[in-house]
């Protein structure tokens, strides 16, 4: 069944959102219309109210002055029949009214089918005897108003029991939607169309939105062609890409075994150089050399996503990886607390007010613990190598993240390096960091990891100058 379904819906974008387009169009055109024309039939009922009132004299008028008024009778507007036995005036809302025709009183009632909302429109006493078509008019336009069916109920005092007759105005006296009610009925019909259009919406770009989040999306059959077409052409380029990286994986791979063994023999015959000063420069560019093609080969090898996520605790890992530098002998600290608002109760001995508490807390996270741990390893190495002491400091206070800040009491980066010391290869050269063997790849793998867990890595300072990295990471992945 569901499979017939889809061969009626729009293949291809373009036409879902046509169809959506047209859809919305004319859903909110009927209810427009349809609200437009409730007021207008109002608007007309309450026009004709006159007129139902000029009726209403000719009918007073053309009655005999002695006896009951002759039923039936229909006119334009109005239509008069006599007293069913079926009606029951307690069965409705009754309003009694009076008609004077000079002398002679008529006690009429005006009966509803509901409580009406305006009855301080209708007066208790009309008075027909001069500018009766006026009066009656008032009279029809207040029942008008009401928006409800209603019939005036005129007695025949000669006659015993339910005498009598009816008078009625379909046209005019008749149950209508009040004009509060057709707005508040229109805005909800609006609202619908709009969170209905909102929803199917969603619904067409929802594999979009899956390619743009994790490249590839997991299609339906409903869905649109474009979206199978492009997740097509993002595998293909995955694919390309995944083998040109393996290919200059390969070769570079190549390259270093290659130069392993020239680099091995260079080694022994700087080895035969008198000159001790010489012969250790020429050494230290030969390992200088041999760590950077193995550190590039390492950068190049490294996929975070081949790890598969898990839920860890991070406090636990950074106080582990701590923990063995200072079995090394490091100076790493770690601190972790997750800081907490609470309101200090109100006593007679004084207190109240909002007070800040430093509590330890786990920080549980979903993310892949080896990639973590060599991205805060190289964090705390650098903060070593430049500083000569790390501290690791994790806050757990907001609730979708976490926020580690790693310090040292080192002389730090220019501002206006850091964006650039996250490039591959890049160094400082502008303090004592350019007499280290780094490479420059350590920054870049720890944004690689940062952002392959959704999260962020900036340069800063602490609170009390020192320099420091700060890693936000999302609880969830």
């Amino acid at each position: 069944m569901l499979g017939q379904l889809y061969t009626f819906l729009p293949k291809t974008l373009e036409q879902r959102i046509t169809a959506l387009l047209l859809a919305t169009a004319v859903l909110v055109g009927l209810v427009v219309g349809m609200a437009v024309n409730t007021f207008n039939q109002r608007e007309q009922a309450l026009a004709m109210a006159y007129e139902v009132g000029h009726e209403l004299a000719l009918y007073f008028e053309a009655s005999p002055s002695q006896g009951p008024f002759p039923a039936p009778y229909a006119g334009q507007f109005i239509q008069v029949v006599p007293t069913p036995e079926a009606l029951k005036p307690e069965d409705y809302f009754d309003l009694p009214i009076l008609l004077q025709f000079g002398e002679k009183a008529v006690r009429a009632t005006l009966l509803f089918d509901g409580r009406p909302s305006r009855a301080d429109l209708i007066e208790a006493r009309y008075d027909l005897s001069e500018q009766s078509a006026t009066r009656l008019g008032a009279l029809a336009k207040a029942l008008a108003r009401q928006d409800l069916t209603a019939r005036l109920l005129i007695p025949d005092e000669t006659a015993s029991g339910l005498g009598g007759v009816v008078v009625s105005a379909p046209r005019v006296w008749s149950e209508r939607l009040t004009e509060p009610m057709v707005v508040i009925f229109a805005a909800c019909a609006l609202l619908v169309i709009v969170v209905g259009g909102r929803m199917l919406a969603h619904f067409c770009a929802q594999p979009f939105r899956s390619l743009a989040e994790h490249d590839r999306a997991n299609l339906q059959p409903w869905d649109t062609e474009e979206a199978v077409v492009l997740q097509d052409k993002i595998l293909e380029q995955q694919d390309a890409r995944a083998t040109m990286l393996s290919e200059q994986t390969r070769m570079l791979a190549s390259i270093s075994h290659d130069l392993r063994t020239p680099a091995t023999r260079l080694r022994l015959r700087l080895e035969q150089i008198e000159s001790a000063a010489i012969r250790n420069r020429m050494l230290q560019d030969v390992e200088e050399m041999t760590q950077l093609i193995t550190a590039s080969l390492d950068f190049l090898r490294f996929d975070v996503r081949m790890e598969e996520p898990q839920q860890l605790s991070l406090g636990a890992l950074l106080q582990s990886l701590c923990d063995d530098y200072v079995d090394t002998g490091h100076d790493v600290t770690f601190i972790a607390e997750r800081h907490a608002r609470a309101d200090q109760a109100h006593s007679i001995f004084g207190g109240g007010g909002e007070v800040e508490l430093a509590v330890e807390g786990r920080a549980v996270m979903n993310g892949r613990p080896t990639a973590l741990r060599r991205a805060f390893t190289n964090l705390i190495d650098n903060a070593l190598k430049y500083g000569g002491a790390a501290t690791v400091q994790l806050q757990s206070h907001l609730h979708d993240r976490l926020k580690i800040t790693v310090s040292d009491p080192g002389p730090g980066i220019p501002a206006h390096l850091h964006e650039r010391v996250f490039e591959p290869f890049f160094r400082n050269d502008s303090n004592e960091r350019t007499r280290s063997s780094s490479v420059g790849l350590g920054l870049s793998i720890v944004q690689q990891i940062v952002k392959a867990h959704g999260g962020v890595i900036t340069l800063g300072e602490t609170a009390d100058g020192q320099f420091c990295i700060i890693v936000e990471l999302p609880r969830e992945l």
